[in-house]
Parts: structure tokens; sequence; C-alpha cells
């Protein structure tokens, strides 16, 4: 883990008393006094030898490797919930802004469409999700969040006609709170079942979501262009999300073994999780903030570059959803070699430095989408020159550089609060998928009046720079709270120093 989690966790900022005594705890200790609460981990509880399932009985940290072969079933689960959740997002990507476009929608309604699966996700994940967790079984919640999302996406291709835009934003909206549970659902069970491999579960996070990325729009877009309508490829859709159901089942009934482990009883007041604790962390919130706008990007692209791509270079909508699968599939292919580097113990790339080079990366990539007039480049472009320098290049740049820039944000906000219990780690998470949602549903609702008022060149620069913003903000934030404590330690030494020489004196 990188040097900023370690000064957040030295710093103790934001830590009461209690907070300090829980970093004096043992990790069989913690966890011990974890199962006197009703608080044990869903998964991965302490075994009658003291250990633990993410350490072996010497107490080294399990490798990557270990941590797949020890909880694949768990892993597997999540992979394919996330998979088929994706794609449900994904699939109208290539075909609905044109479909909007042709309704004669303004920007406001098309950008308020798209931002309402995000918002409803962004509704339900920071509280509500947790809450319901920790009453529920595990399972359950999975089980009936899956089935109200293919529920959703068959409402949808039954009612949604090419003007009801009014039936799309609701379904979406309702598709947004059931992928909310799944999501945090998900997420908790697997963070709970390796709380030390939080990179591994991070980059195979975002392996799933970058292969339904990949599928979505190419699956979208190929139905769509034999039917001429959205309903086949949301009826596909909606039959993928309830086939997935029975392996989740399955998986989790694997992994639980017994009911009462997919089970989290809720705290007593006095023992509830206090967000304030949470957000008076620097390391969570600079990671926070990070998400936030590389989300922000992410939601933006699918609201504004197909149209652009359509009106400029004529593009297709099966084309455009090759220019989605090139982005998602170098994403789900480098996302594990970055969950790999981050787990490793003895890595000397550290979680920011790897953010910092993804953000640079996206940063390059939106200069080029556009293309910026910062870049200089000969205007006009030939029809191949932009094809290859606009569209190809940048996408290749932008899927290699947001898995760098994303999957190491999980671990850092994980990390700082790691001494403070379980139920902070799903409160973590729940905060996590919420900043994701909240950042894409401002891209979507923002994105089409942006480009509207400024252009798609100008647009793009816009959001290259605000990544370039919130790294640097990343960079003061981490790095600087760490020369501040060094300046800190050599103040008092001299003035140790002083008050030494003057009683001399």
């Amino acid at each position: 883990m990188s040097s900023a989690s370690a000064t957040d966790d030295d710093d103790g900022d934001g830590n009461d008393d209690d907070a300090r005594d829980r970093s004096s705890e043992s990790d069989s200790e913690r966890d011990a006094r974890s199962v006197e609460l009703g608080t044990a981990p869903l998964l991965g509880t302490p075994r009658e030898d003291g250990t633990r399932d993410d350490l072996d009985a010497s107490g080294r940290r399990a490798s990557a490797r270990e941590v797949v072969r020890e909880h694949g079933w768990v892993l597997g689960a999540f992979a394919l919930s996330l998979v088929v959740t994706t794609m449900s997002m994904s699939v109208p990507f290539p075909f609905l802004s044109q479909e909007f476009a042709r309704a004669g929608l303004d920007a406001t309604r098309v950008g308020a469409t798209f931002a309402a699966l995000p918002f409803g996700v962004l509704v339900v994940s920071p509280t509500i999700a947790p809450r319901v967790l920790w009453r529920f079984d595990a399972t359950m919640v999975a089980k009936y969040s899956l089935l109200g999302q293919a529920a959703c996406v068959l409402a949808t291709s039954a009612f949604a006609g090419r003007a009801r835009w009014r039936v799309w934003l609701v379904c979406r909206l309702f598709q947004g709170f059931f992928n909310a549970l799944t999501s945090v659902t998900m997420l908790c069970v697997v963070t709970r079942a390796a709380p030390d491999a939080v990179s591994i579960t991070s980059g195979l996070q975002e392996v799933a979501a970058g292969f339904g990325t990949l599928f979505g729009p190419i699956f979208g877009g190929f139905l769509y262009d034999i039917h001429s309508s959205p309903k086949l490829p949301l009826m596909a859709n909606g039959a993928a999300i309830l086939l997935s159901i029975p392996p989740v089942m399955y998986a989790m009934r694997r992994l639980d073994g017994r009911d009462d482990r997919g089970q989290m009883s809720g705290p007593s007041q006095e023992e509830r999780p206090s967000y304030a604790r949470v957000l008076r962390r620097p390391t969570f919130l600079a990671a926070a903030l990070a998400e936030l706008v590389v989300s922000t990007s992410f939601g933006g692209i699918p609201t504004t570059l197909p149209l652009y791509l359509h009106q400029t270079l004529n593009f297709s909508p099966a084309t455009i959803g090759l220019v989605y699968s090139l982005l998602a599939g170098l994403y789900a292919l480098v996302t594990p070699i970055v969950g790999i580097v981050s787990h490793t113990p003895n890595s000397k790339v550290g979680d920011i430095v790897l953010c910092l080079i993804g953000m640079a990366s996206m940063s390059v990539a939106h200069f080029f989408f556009g293309p910026s007039s910062l870049l200089g480049l000969p205007d006009p472009l030939s029809a191949t020159a932009r094809r290859r320098l606009c569209v190809w290049f940048p996408s290749v740049v932008y899927g290699v550089g947001s898995a760098f820039a994303f999957v190491p944000l999980l671990p850092l906000m994980q990390a700082s609060v790691r001494n403070d219990g379980p139920k902070y780690a799903d409160l973590a998470n729940g905060l996590f998928v919420s900043c994701y949602f909240f950042g894409e549903m401002l891209g979507q609702l923002f994105g089409s009046s942006l480009v509207h008022e400024l252009g798609y060149p100008a647009a793009s620069t816009a959001w290259a720079f605000a990544i370039i913003t919130s790294a640097s903000g990343f960079v003061l934030v981490e790095f600087g709270a760490g020369l501040a404590k060094r300046l800190r330690s050599s103040v008092s030494r001299v003035r140790s120093m002083s008050d030494s020489l003057d009683s001399m004196l």
C-alpha cells in the first residue's frame, strides 16, 4: 500500500481514542471482538487456529493466486453479477442518443434520462444498501436485486417507444436502485472474504465491469442494426440478467455454507458506524474526489461521443460499439495487472503513483478525442487521419489509463478505515459505489448540454483539465501531508535543541 495510506494512519486524522485503541489490536483480537458484537465478517471468519482466511499460519500475506484459489466461488459470483449488470447499463449506449435525437428531445431531457440510472444508485448505495445488507441475508438481497434489474429492463423494452423518454427515465431510475443493492452487497461480501486483498478485488471488479462494457455496446448496437428498435437488445439483456441469477445463487450458497454466515445483524445505536469519521480522512477524501472526476468522464462519453462520431465521421451504431469495445477491452485486460501490482507487498509502485499515471493518460486521451485546439493539429484533418489520431489512438490511451486511474482508489479508501472495523469498510464500499455513480450521473446529466454549448472539442478539453486539477489536488493532499509532518518534526527537533542550549547556558 502506498505511503499516503500510512500517513493517514500515523497522523490519526479524524481518529478518536476508540479508534486508536482499535488500531493497537491484533487482527485476531479485532476479529474476536467483531464476533462478540455480532459484526463478524460474512466470510473470512477467524479459524480455530486463530488465523484469518487471507493470512497463512505464519502471518504472511496471501499471494494473488492463493486468494483466487481460496475465494474462487465468491469472486466468480461477484464477477458474473457485475458483467450482466454493467451490460444492462451499457447496452443502450450506441443507439439511445440517436433515438432521442430523432424524437426531437432537447439536450436537458436526454441528459436527465441518461443520468437517472446513476442517480438511483447514488440514492441507495451510501446509506440504504449497507443497512439492508446488515438486516437481511446477503444471498436474498443479491437475488431480488438482480430480479429487480431484469424487471426494469424488460419493462423498458415493453413500454418505451421512441418518444417515450419518461418511461426510459423511470425504468432507469429503478434499475439504479436495484443496481446499488447488487453492487454494494457483492462488494461487501468479497472485501470481507479477503480484507487484505482489496487491490485484487478492485482489479476483478474493473475486469468484470470492463467486459460488461465491452460486450454491452457491441451486443446492443448489433441487435439494434438488425431490428432498428431498442426492443430486441433490451429483451435479450433482460434475459441475460435472469439467466445469471441461478449461478450467482449457487455460488453464494456454496461459499456461505451456513445460513447464518450470510446475514449481518444491525449494530446497536452506540455501535453504528459514523460517516463523519470516514469523511474526516484526507486519503479517503482525496481518493473520493479523484473517483468523482474520473467517473464524470466515464459518464460523459456515452452521452456525447456516439453522436459526435456519427455526425463528424458517419459512424454507424455497430462501429460506435466497436469503439466502446476497444475502450472496455483494454480496460478489462489491464485492470488485473494493476490489481496484482497494487497487491504485491514489496512493490515500489504505490497506489497513488498508479492512480496519477492513469489520470495523466486519461487527460491526454481527452485532448485528442476532440481534438483540442491546444494541440495545434492541422485543420481540417482528413477522415482517415481523424479516425486514427482522434478515435483509435485516444481510445487505446483512455482504455489503458482508466484502469491505472481507477483500480487503486478502492484500496486507498479501504486502507484509510482499516482500523475501524468491518462495518466501516462496508460504509467505504457504499461511498465508493455512490461516488462512482454520482460522477457518472453528473457526466450524463450535463455532458450533452456542455457539448451543445461549447462543442465537443472544447468540452473534451475541459474534462482533461478537470482530471489534471483533481490529480494535482491528490498530490497536494497526499504528499503535502507527509511534507507537513516532516516539517513539524524538524521544527520540534530545532526547538528541543534550542531549549537544551538555553538550559546549558
